[in-house]
């Protein structure tokens, strides 16, 4: 009784922000080099397209990826796990996330209303690679097929940041940009999903340690609110600033928008292989385990990195 209620007067009190590390902010070089050629990268507004990059993009198909959560009605409520494991192999370009359904253009930058057609139109959770990307008035677009150009707003893109100084085994990149989450092993990516993170109140920018962490708790908020303005339960709770972590989210179903009050949504189904691949390693830096709710080593425990990519995506 006494540990939950702890954990409750954790999180409702008021979020103290702190200041990201400097370059902290944004990822400002590549870390991934990908294996396809850059026909496609010779394409803008006003050449949108090429023979050349539609003999690229069919011959390089998104692979079938393999997706480790199956959805599970009793855990997941309203969220759809979208996780799938990095190939050993690597990725040709980098993997796109249909975040909400949006109409392509066969020219980035054009609105003209004939390309709202149900032919044009991608549903929602559609994977694909990103071939290329261009930024027109102000706006990037993704070209995600041949002829087919989507608006940033509407897609998340995976990107593989570079390992922060000191930071080795096992950590997690949540890129606020694109709303997704990376864990990697070193320099190493094997497993990603979309998250929401603060919008009502912003998740801090930084390099952090997870320091507590519970399989279940009651959370209440947002932080410094009296009375509370939600209560909710939640599970695989893992907090790595003050009174910001990630943890599962039952009760929507819009990952890769941000919505949180500072915390870090992710898929309930994706949230437990995140905890328990994490968990593999905590003889290391929480022999105790999960039992108690401080971490027994902070300091050695995994590390998470929250950063803001570029707009406009990083490869070679």
């Amino acid at each position: 009784m006494k540990k939950h209620i702890w954990l409750i007067i954790t999180v409702i009190i008021t979020l103290i922000a702190a200041a990201p590390p400097d370059g902290f902010g944004t990822l400002n070089r590549p870390a991934h080099v990908y294996a396809a050629g850059n026909a496609c990268a010779e394409l803008d507004a006003d050449h949108p397209a090429s023979a050349a990059c539609n003999s690229e993009i069919a011959a390089h198909p998104l692979p079938k990826l393999a997706h480790p959560v199956a959805y599970v009605k009793d855990r997941d409520g309203k969220a759809i796990p979208r996780s799938i494991l990095i190939p050993e192999s690597g990725l040709a370009y980098p993997v796109g996330w249909q975040r909400r359904a949006w109409y392509y253009s066969a020219v980035p930058g054009d609105f003209s209303a004939e390309n709202y057609t149900n032919a044009q139109r991608i549903p929602r959770q559609t994977m694909f690679y990103i071939y290329h990307s261009v930024e027109v008035d102000g706006e990037v677009w993704h070209l995600i097929g041949p002829g087919q150009w989507m608006r940033d707003q509407f897609v998340s893109v995976l990107q593989i940041p570079a390992r922060p100084a000191g930071v080795t085994g096992r950590w997690v990149a949540l890129d606020l940009n694109q709303q997704t989450l990376l864990a990697l092993e070193d320099d190493t990516p094997v497993f990603a999903s979309l998250i929401s993170s603060g919008y009502y109140l912003e998740t801090t920018l930084g390099l952090f340690q997870i320091y507590g962490r519970t399989e279940s708790m009651l959370m209440q908020g947002p932080p410094g609110a009296n009375p509370p303005l939600y209560s909710f339960k939640t599970k695989w709770v893992m907090f790595f600033n003050g009174h910001q972590g990630m943890h599962a989210m039952p009760y929507h179903n819009d990952f890769g928008m941000k919505r949180s009050h500072g915390c870090v949504n992710v898929p309930p189904g994706d949230e437990l292989w995140l905890w328990n691949w994490l968990a593999e390693t905590e003889a290391e830096w929480d022999p105790g385990g999960a039992t108690s709710f401080m971490v027994d080593y902070p300091d050695r425990a995994p590390w998470v990195y929250v950063y803001e990519s570029p707009a406009l995506p990083v490869w070679e």
